[in-house]
């Protein structure tokens, strides 16, 4: 056989062999296959529309006028539990192990310590097991969600204020309190104020001065950083944003998945 051919039938051999490996996963046990189908329910659907995001005054928040298409988004942050799926799943390294016999690190407390890397590959992962569209949110969406259809509020909390069970900055700190201890939004999704700060899937930008539909932030511009919204805020806390380079992983933060489907999920 011509020595090019043969050459080429190993690389191809070889790619078969990465592919395959890439591929391979553990077969989910029952318990597991239950935490997956949470995950599928805790989805509400947001429908879609116009409103004007960023609050003039607010750092890098200019308004500006978006559209967005329907879609839904997990009620929660993912959790320790459903992170460790995808972890033992996949034979990864579990996150943070030594430390989950903290207050703040139960199987129902949002997870932390991942890099925006993981956490995208964690949202690509679930939609692959649910067959469902499934990916980090992008910034738009999350701040159209936290104001629940873009309301003029200063937070995501059943009242918009920081009040009731909300008041004192220990109970504001969601992050020391299992996911959805405190009051959802009215659209009935938790911790958006008050919870872990979240990953969003868009780079840094400024925000654009004409109107825009489904913004979508995938190339660099000018900074090597991807947006992260919800941080602990007394005031305006669905408005300021804050960026961390991609690879970080020690800043407390969390995620949440959102399906760009257009429909309800069944």
């Amino acid at each position: 056989m011509d020595k090019r051919i043969l050459k080429f039938h190993k690389l191809l051999l070889l790619f078969f062999l990465l592919v395959q490996s890439c591929n391979s996963q553990k077969k989910a046990t029952p318990e597991q296959e239950q935490i997956l189908e949470a995950a599928k329910t805790n989805f509400v659907f947001v429908e879609g529309g116009t409103f004007m995001m960023g609050k003039n005054g607010i750092r890098f928040a200019n308004e500006h006028e978006v559209t967005l298409d329907s879609y839904s988004i997990s009620k929660y942050e993912t959790t320790w539990e459903e992170f460790d799926v995808y972890s033992e799943l996949n034979d990864l390294e579990l996150v943070y192990p030594n430390y989950r016999n903290q207050d703040d690190m139960g199987p129902n407390f949002g997870a932390i310590g991942m890099n925006w890397y993981q956490a995208k590959s964690y949202c690509e992962w679930l939609g692959e097991q649910l067959n469902l569209p499934i990916d980090l949110r992008t910034e738009a969406q999350w701040e159209y969600a936290a104001r629940s259809r873009g309301l003029n509020v200063e937070h995501a909390t059943d009242s918009g204020k920081i009040e009731g069970s909300f008041t004192e900055k220990r109970n504001y700190d969601g992050s020391k309190v299992a996911v959805g201890t405190f009051p959802p939004n009215p659209l009935g999704i938790y911790d958006m104020s008050g919870g872990r700060p979240e990953w969003t899937n868009d780079w840094s930008v400024m925000y654009p001065e004409e109107p825009i539909t489904n913004p979508r932030y995938d190339t660099i511009v000018n900074r090597k950083d991807k947006v992260i919204r919800g941080f602990h805020k007394l005031s305006n806390s669905v408005y300021v944003r804050s960026s961390r380079e991609p690879e970080q992983d020690g800043f407390g933060g969390g995620f949440r998945c959102v399906c760009n489907q257009k429909t309800k999920i069944e």
